[in-house]
């Protein structure tokens, strides 16, 4: 008799062990998933920037006759607009020059000439983009 409780009791725990793997299992798969879709929320923008990326960067590639085309373009592109902007420069220069010549102010005239000479180093550099990307 002693022996047949014994192993009842031993079936019992074995039984429960069973049912606590079981759940612990399901909660470890449950809280697995928790964490991996918290985390996905938690970096929602940096995944969808991940996944846009690689799909712009799979596309296909159409090689044409003349490969240097899309070159020459974003040079003549570089080169329209970085002289386009030492124009810009070369004028917040000027305008900097003339309202320290206004109010006799020899530290903005300074600075203004000083723009105005990097906006011309702008326009000069830009012009050489011919050179740079021959």
């Amino acid at each position: 008799m002693k022996l047949l409780r014994r192993n009842s009791g031993n079936d019992k725990k074995i039984k429960k062990r069973g049912e606590m793997m079981k759940t612990l299992i399901k909660n470890t798969n449950e809280s697995m998933s928790r964490k991996i879709w918290k985390g996905l929320e938690r970096h929602y923008d940096k995944v969808i920037c991940i996944m846009l990326m690689a799909i712009m960067i799979s596309g296909t590639v159409f090689a044409a006759d003349n490969s240097d085309a899309l070159w020459n373009t974003v040079a003549g592109l570089i080169e329209k607009w970085v002289t386009r902007l030492g124009g810009v420069v070369v004028f917040v220069g000027g305008v900097m020059f003339g309202l320290g010549w206004r109010s006799d102010d020899a530290e903005q005239k300074s600075r203004g000439i000083s723009t105005m000479a990097a906006g011309g180093i702008v326009i000069a550099v830009a012009a050489l983009t011919s050179q740079f990307f021959a």
